[in-house]
Parts: C-alpha cells; structure tokens; sequence
C-alpha cells in the first residue's frame, strides 16, 4: 500500500492534483451539469452539501435529485464541510469521526415537506456519545428520598456467539443493585428541573419499569439493519464472498501476462540466499501454496496498539469479566443439559455404544451463571499466541477464557481493517499470477507451478520474498505452505505457523503424514473424529491399517473413501479458480421474540427484502425458496441462557419451487409467508429464521468462457498469405479491404473398400437388389416413427430431445440422397469443394480434424482446471457431428482415447464427465444405426 507521503508516478493527472482529483472535480462539474438541466423547484438547501454514508431511505441516488431539484449540492466523495446522511454507522467509523454533523435522511424530506430548511440539530443521528448509544436511566436511590437528577449510564457491549447472537452486559455501570433499598427505573433523559417536578412520581409504578437496558428485538423495524451491522459472522462471510467474486472478476478481465513478476525476479536473484537453495520436488510436479495470515482479526487490530504486543489479547464484542443481574426464567443447566443430552445420542447413533457409558466434555461445560464473574458467553473470535499458551483458543467463550487467564484483554472487532488488509494480500498475489482459489477474506490456495517454471527462480527464494512483500504492505504477519496437493499445502502451513514457512517434498510425506492427528485433517469434524477414536484411531498413521472398504463401511463410501486418501497424504480435489454462487441467503438467530403474529409477519416481509437486495447484488436469480425456523423446544426454558438468543431449538425447513426463476421480492415474499403460514408455530415459540434461495440462474446469462473457447479464441487464426500467382484478389472499397477468392477444386476419391469398424454400406442404396439392410430399415421405421400419428403417440417422444434433432438432420440427408441417379461407385469422381456461407464459420470444434481435437483432449484432462459445461457441450457436438457424417472410425479412436486419459486422471469429476459424453453420444449413434458404439472395457 502506498504511503500518503510517497510520490506517485507521472500519470498526466498532474494538473489537476492527481488522480482522484481530478475525478472528484470531474462528479462535481457532472452534477452541476445535471442540476441545470433539472428543473429548480426551490432553494430550501441553498449551501448545504451532503454526502450519503451507507444505506438510507429515500436512496442516495433519490436524495441526489432531491438537492439536484431545491438548491442543494450532492458529493459522491466526502467533503470537510459536508453534512453526513447516514441512518446507522459501524462502531468503528462512530469512534473514529466527528459526529456533530451526521443527520438522518428524515432531515431532508421533513424539510421539504415544511418547505423550509430545519434545523440539523434535531436530527443528530448520534446526540450524546461518541461511541455507542446510550440508554438514560435514574440514578439507583433509596424508596424514602427523593428523585434526585438523572444519571446515564453506557449502554452494554454486544456480545456474539458463533450462531450470530450477542447479548448486553451491564460491565461500565457503578451502580449497586439491592432490591430491598433501592429502584431503578428506565425513563427517558429529562433535565434538573423536570425532576424536581416529578418529585411525586408513583413508586409502585416504578417498581414495573424494565430492570435492565432496553434492547431491541426482531419486532423493532429497524432491527435488520442494526443486526447485520454487528455481525461478526455476517461480515466474514460476505468477505469471503466478496473475494471469491473479486477473483473471477480479475480472472475474466485479465489477459494474464503478469510484468510484475520481472521485478519479483530480479528482487530473489539479488537476495543473499538465492544460491543456497536448490531446487525442491513436490508430488506430481505440482507446487501447491497455501497461504494464511497469523491471528488474523488480532494482527490487524494490533496495528494501531503496538503497546499490546507480546500481551494475551482476544478479538470479542465484550469485555467479559462482570456478572450481570441473573434475568427471571433463565436456567443455563437445564438447557446446556439439552445441548449435552443431544450430542450423546448423536454419538451414541453413531458408534453402538450405550448413552449412559458416553462422557463428552462441551465448551459450555465452565460457564457459570450470568451473574457470576466468568458467566459470559461471548465468542472469541481470533486470539494472540500469547493467550493460546494459557490454553484459550478461537471459539472460546469469554468466560471459559478468563478461568483459564484472568489477564487477558479484549479488542474490538475492525471491519474496515479487515476488508483494507484482505484486498491488499489478494491483489498482491493477483500481480504475479490468477491460478487462485479463494477461501477466506486471509486465505487462499495459489498454483505456483507454471509461475515458478515462468520466473526460474527457487521455491525457497520466493516464499521468503513473497511473505516479506505482504508484511511490509499489510502490517501484518502471514504463514505459508507448499506441497504437491491442496491437502499437503495446508497441513504444511501448521507446520510454519507463526510467520514461517514449510516444504513438504515428496521424499517427507510418508513420514510426516503418520504423525498428523485425524482431526487436523480438513473435513473431519467433532464426530466423525469421535467415531475414529471409538474404533481407536487418533492418527493418520493407525488410520492406515484399515483397508477402503472397512472404511466405507464404518463411515460411509464418500467419506470413506476422502479419509482413506488423505491418512495417505493424497488428495484428488484439484482447486477451483472459478467460484460459482450456489445459494443466497439471510438469517437471524438472535432477538428474535415475537408477541403476534402480525409482528412475526412484517420481519418476514424486511427478511425477504434482504434477500431481495443480496440477490440484486449477486445479479442472479432463484427457483427454489427455503424456509427455515427454528422453533424452541418444548422442554427448553423460555428465557434462553444467552441474552435473547435462541436456545436450546428445534429446526424446521421447507421449500417451494418455482416455474420460473426469479428476484422479485414480492414472489419470495408471498412464497416465505405461504409458508410460514402452513406451519402453524405460535410466534412466541419462534427463536430464528432463515429465508434461502437455491438454483441459481445469472441474471444476464452470458455463455461461459471455459478453457476450450479460450483456446480457440486465442489460438486459431486465419492467415491470408498473397502471392503473385494465387487466385486471390485485393481492392479497396471506401477506405475497406476486400478480398477476393475464386473458389478451389478439390479432387475427393470415394473408394467402396474405406470400411467402418461398426457398419459398413457396400452399395449405394438406389440400386441394391434382394433384401435391403438393416440400416436402411431401422431408418425407414425411424422415419415412419417420427411422423404424426393419428392411431397413438409418436415413438419419438421416449427419444431424448438432442436424439431426435440429431435423427431428423440424418434423415433429412437421407431423404435427399435417395432420389439421385445410380453412379457407379467404381469410378472416382472429382467434387468440387463446398465453400461455407460467407460470414459464417464452423462452430466450436465442427471444422477442426480429429488429431486437433484430440490433442486439445489432451491439453484439456491435464489442465487440473474443474471442467465447464460448455466444454462439455462443444465435445458433444464434435463427435455427434462424426456420428453423422459417418466417421465413426476416427469416432471409436476419440471415445477410447477419452476413456482411457480420464481413467488415468482418477477424478470423480472427470469421469462424471466422460459418462455423460459417452450416453450423449450413444443414443445418436442409437437413434441414428440402431446400435451403440463398441467401446473398449478395461
């Protein structure tokens, strides 16, 4: 990243100070254009300026008509003297800016409705604090004083656990509650005076105010809006999103020459150590990376306080530390007994063993009492190595992690940070080369093979530089690992954790894989690595002793079959450059407390509307629509252990489909109250819900790019070569070249004795005398078949649809050829070659010689790329056009080649794919001969 100090580079911007400048002064002059066009209907905003942060209703771009309209000036980037319109802030940005000038959107259409300009102060989105919002309440006083002025104390800090929840702690509050001297009321801030004069406030009406801070809850209309911006698990999931997009982007766009990597080269070759490393081999000849920052969400939060360096420091909404007064109908032993209770006859299911002989140990099983000193049940999201030596890891609660460290500190979460840091390490990497996977907003997979065979420098060397370069940018430290596949790479980054780097060759796997625990391996979870140990097998060594089909048995074929190659350091899943978006989605698991059913129904109408703008923002469309609810269970306490969240439940989905697929957010919301509705749950009962859409179509459906539409768009290219004695002519017509071409003959022989291996025709079919063939019946019952009936339905329909076009083109041919008078097929005849249509070229493959294709076959099944659909569909079409125009020898050789490389590969994926080839192209050679294409079996 470049400091603001640095000079940048010459880019003929200068004139206008820069860049940026020069595009801000380019908005404004547009907007300015724009405003005189529209017409003015007032000057209520004459100077005033306003600039729109995040999401607000009416819209930025309706606001910017609205100033555009009534004399006011719209800015795209913020300026000092701005007026900031913003209906909610992130904590980050609330501490970090001055706030005296942030007004709700109300300011400005409540202005235009007075037809006058009002005064912003009464439209402060933040009035009194500096961080959070804060909550008024009387100061604690004795039942026989008087109410003296009030007191305010901070509202609690927001506490997630790992469903999204979060709770209010009362930590800052000085006040001492005892019940038996003392009130505490919630009232809204009023001055001295006013105190004064409601002296004789009536105790026993007091006495029913809320006892704590007021929270809100799903049926608050803002309450979406508010959710999702305190939502650790949101964000890190739309980060992840974003940069799986963020590659397929630069991948689409990209031409994929990389000049970066000649001053990346140059760096290695003058480093000290670049001649004290030879050169590494990995398994296959693959150099797999893996990359993953160290403590992520600390380093980047430690950037700004270098003091806690060194220091055990967690990333947490809350403090922790302080009990808060224990809430009426709350019985954390009753429902963690449910969530154990659970889990036991899940593995007791699993393994045959007896649920009174099973003890598991839960992360639940330290957390106290709410008003106990360690009763919190904040999440720690990310910790430092520090705190990881006293035992506390990421996914912790808060409570358990201070028995274990009475010392440890708590920093808030850094969106900004994160989103900055993880753009940074992402287009570090973009610069050198685009074979990356994205899994996180810091972690990637990157194939470095062809990168290092192109730079010719040592992996060593490079994973050194390469670490150094998004240290110095980021601030923040990162690990890497190297192997043959993505499972070697990631178990080598274990290995170089923290801020190292390691190597795993093809001579260290089989000693190194033995030691690695079962359950560091990527997909084994808690019970699967329960069930293992059951059997008992920790290890990937002792794992090794089973066979595949006892491990089939024991977990399953899929699973079975992945641990028996991974115990082993293999690992078939090549990476996935292209991320295709299978879902959308929105939930809420947290404060969701209905009280009708009216309440339960608008929440519904705002969640639908999420999923609506997400979809907008995707740019695709659905045809499946889930709902999910998660209902509490019957024998569940009503008030949930976690401050309003979602307890000990039971899990209810169901779908609808749709004809069509679509975006509308009236149709999912009509569907999601449809079926909602069928279910007939009391809204009380209600603790989350989930609205999903699945089948996803993209909007503007473009045909994908796979690697064969690549290569031939790259690649082929006509070559007009001009010589003196050709038959090619030049001219120039209005400044246009044209180039004339008298078509060529060409002389085709067309011998009897070229014989097919499956079928051969050994005289033309006018002229034949005794029984005609086979074929030429199985065409005639097939033409008789496809035509309309009136006795019964039409044969055709039990054809697959791509069968009979195939059918109707062969018997359209046949038709034609019939009629033509006998020719003797002894004498050769010379035809003249048919020139194709001008302005139209073959399609795909169609034109290309069956060597070509086979070659591109080749190039295609080790590209270790995940194959495209319309890859498939261009193979399709090459060889039932071979199909057609009967070249079923060189037909044979394409579909046994294809078989025998896609075996060699071993993929699951590949061989799906030549299963579907294979069928597709069986029922033409059906349709079309009446029997299959011989295929060589192993």
């Amino acid at each position: 990243m470049r400091r603001r100090d640095e000079k940048f580079p010459e880019n003929g911007f200068e004139a206008w100070g820069g860049y940026m400048q020069a595009k801000i002064a380019k908005l404004e002059e547009q907007f300015c254009v724009s405003a005189g066009k529209e017409e003015a209907l007032s000057d209520i905003f004459n100077g005033v300026s306003i600039y729109v942060n995040g999401f607000t209703v009416p819209s930025a771009d309706e606001l910017k008509v609205l100033m555009s309209k009534h004399g006011g000036t719209y800015h795209t980037y913020q300026r000092s003297d701005d007026f900031i319109i913003a209906s909610n802030l992130p904590d980050t940005k609330v501490k970090n800016m001055n706030l005296s000038k942030v007004v709700k959107p109300e300011w400005i259409t409540d202005s235009l409705k007075s037809n006058r300009l009002l005064d912003f102060r009464e439209y402060l989105l933040y009035k009194n604090s500096r961080t959070q919002r804060q909550l008024n309440f009387h100061k604690v006083i004795k039942s026989n004083d008087s109410i003296p002025a009030t007191s305010k104390l901070e509202d609690g800090h927001n506490d997630y656990d790992s469903k999204g929840e979060y709770e209010t702690f009362e930590e800052n509050s000085k006040a001492t509650l005892k019940n038996e001297t003392c009130i505490q009321e919630t009232l809204p801030a009023i001055s001295v005076m006013d105190v004064k004069k409601s002296s004789d406030i009536n105790i026993q009406a007091t006495s029913k105010a809320i006892s704590g801070p007021v929270t809100k809850t799903a049926a608050d209309p803002n309450f979406i809006a508010e959710f999702y911006n305190n939502s650790r698990l949101h964000h890190i999931s739309q980060l992840g999103a974003c940069f799986k997009q963020h590659i397929n982007d630069l991948r689409e766009n990209s031409n994929f020459q990389f000049p970066a990597r000649v001053e990346l080269k140059d760096k290695i070759i003058n480093s000290n150590n670049f001649n004290n490393f030879t050169q590494l081999k990995f398994e296959k000849n693959k150099v797999i990376m893996h990359i993953d920052m160290d403590c992520f969400f600390v380093s980047v939060g430690l950037r700004n306080k270098p003091e806690l360096r060194g220091k055990p420091v967690a990333v947490t909404h809350s403090k922790g530390g302080q009990g808060r007064p224990k809430r009426a109908g709350v019985d954390r032993h009753a429902e963690f007994s449910l969530y154990k209770q659970k889990q036991i006859k899940k593995f007791s299911v699993s393994t045959g063993h007896p649920e009174n002989e099973v003890v598991i140990e839960t992360r639940v099983d330290s957390i106290g009492d709410e008003n106990e000193k360690y009763g919190s049940m904040s999440e720690i999201a990310s910790c430092s190595y520090e705190a990881r030596e006293k035992g506390i890891g990421n996914g912790m609660f808060m409570g358990a992690a201070l028995k274990l460290c009475p010392d440890l500190l708590t920093i808030p979460y850094d969106f900004d940070g994160y989103k900055e840091v993880a753009y940074t390490l992402y287009n570090t990497i973009a610069q050198y080369t685009l074979d990356v996977e994205a899994v996180s907003c810091d972690e990637m997979y990157v194939d470095c093979t062809e990168l290092l065979a192109d730079m010719n420098v040592n992996v060593q060397s490079f994973a050194t530089m390469l670490r150094e370069e998004i240290k110095s940018k980021t601030g923040c430290p990162c690990s890497t690992g190297f192997g043959g596949n993505r499972l070697q790479a990631r178990l080598a980054t274990k290995r170089a954790k923290p801020d190292g780097q390691f190597f795993l060759t093809e001579d260290l796997i089989e000693d190194f894989i033995h030691e690695i625990k079962l359950r560091d391996l990527p997909g084994v979870g808690r019970q699967t690595a329960q069930k293992l140990e059951a059997l008992g097998h920790v290890t990937c060594g002792s794992l090794q002793s089973l066979s595949l089909a006892s491990l089939k048995s024991q977990l399953g074929n899929k699973t079975g079959a992945q641990l028996f190659d991974q115990c082993r350091g293999r690992d078939q899943h090549p990476l996935t450059f292209l991320t295709v978006r299978k879902s959308v989605s929105a939930e809420v698991n947290y404060g969701i407390r209905f009280e009708n059913s009216n309440q339960c129904t608008d929440f519904l109408k705002q969640l639908s509307a999420e999923v609506h703008t997400r979809m907008q923002q995707f740019k695709v469309v659905g045809k499946c629509i889930t709902l999910k609810l998660m209902v509490r269970d019957e024998e569940a306490p009503v008030e949930t252990a976690k401050f309003l969240g979602h307890g000990y439940c039971n899990i209810i989905n169901k779908s609808t489909s749709l004809n069509k697929a679509t975006n509308d957010v009236e149709v999912i919301t009509k569907e999601v109250l449809s079926l909602c509705k069928k279910q007939n749950i009391d809204p009380k009962e209600m603790r989350g819900i989930g609205i999903q859409v699945t089948k996803l179509e993209p909007v503007n459906a473009k045909p994908s790019k796979g690697a064969i539409n690549k290569f031939l768009s790259s690649n082929i290219k006509t070559t007009i070569k001009c010589e003196s004695n050709s038959s090619e002519g030049v001219s120039t017509t209005g400044g246009k070249m044209i180039i004339k071409k008298t078509p060529t003959k060409l002389k085709k022989i067309i011998s009897p004795k070229k014989k097919s291996p499956i079928i051969s025709t050994k005289s033309p079919l006018g002229k034949r005398r005794g029984r005609p063939p086979k074929s030429l019946k199985l065409l005639q019952s097939s033409n008789r078949s496809l035509a309309p009936s009136k006795s019964g339905p039409s044969i055709s329909k039990n054809l697959p649809s791509t069968s009979k076009k195939v059918m109707n083109k062969f018997l359209q041919g046949q038709n034609a050829s019939k009629d033509l008078p006998y020719k003797n097929p002894m004498i050769k005849e010379i035809l003249p070659k048919e020139e194709p249509p001008v302005g139209k070229e073959p399609k795909g493959l169609i034109g290309l010689s069956w060597k070509t294709v086979r070659d591109m076959l080749r190039a295609w099944l080790n590209s270790d790329q995940t194959p495209l659909q319309c890859d498939v569909n261009m193979i399709v079409e090459y060889l039932q056009e071979m199909v057609l125009t009967k070249d079923l020898e060189h037909l044979f050789v394409l579909m046994n080649f294809l078989r025998r490389v896609t075996k060699e590969v071993g993929s699951d994926e590949w061989l799906k794919v030549y299963d579907s080839i294979h069928e597709q192209v069986q029922n033409v050679m059906i349709a079309v001969y009446g029997k299959k294409l011989y295929v060589f079996d192993d």
